[in-house]
């Protein structure tokens, strides 16, 4: 038996939680090793020093005040059951209310947005510059950028646009 296993088995001999077999073990390891019996000897030190050499005795009518004290926390019981479960009662209710507004910000239907004119031409695969490459066939300076400017503008009536 090595000493740090010796060690634990004094441990357990002093609270009195060692078998029988276990415990010769240790004694015929006790009778070899001079550094295991120095242990032994201040645990049994430490443990007379803890250990009350007598036991008080118990005050007049201990028993009587410790059922009748037994008996109000028996009666105070079922309120304190109330106030334990209002409590995970109010927990629930906050994680309810949180799960559920989760659940209605994530799985609300989204409206569809309005597509950009850009996006629009991508999807329908369509030439951006189909309108603007009229424009910059015309032979006047002046007159293509007249054209430039109100098709920048956006404008979707082509009353109102420029026309040489």
């Amino acid at each position: 038996m090595d000493c740090k296993k010796a060690e634990r088995f004094l441990l357990r001999s002093l609270d009195g939680r060692l078998d029988h077999e276990n415990r010769a073990l240790l004694q015929a390891h006790l009778e070899k090793c001079p550094s295991c019996q120095k242990k032994d000897r201040e645990y049994q030190m430490i443990l007379s020093l803890v250990r009350p050499q007598t036991v008080p005795e118990l005050l007049p009518y201990f028993k009587e005040r410790l059922l009748a004290k037994l008996k109000e926390k028996e009666r105070t019981a079922p309120a304190l059951l109330w106030v334990k479960w209002a409590h995970r009662a109010v927990a629930f209710s906050l994680a309810t209310f949180l799960l559920f507004g989760a659940g209605i910000l994530f799985f609300q239907p989204q409206e569809p947005r309005e597509l950009s004119r850009t996006e629009r031409f991508l999807l329908q695969d369509e030439n951006p510059l189909g309108e603007a490459g009229s424009i910059l066939d015309q032979k006047k300076a002046e007159d293509r950028n007249m054209m430039l400017i109100f098709a920048s503008v956006g404008d979707t009536d082509v009353s109102r646009r420029y026309r040489p």
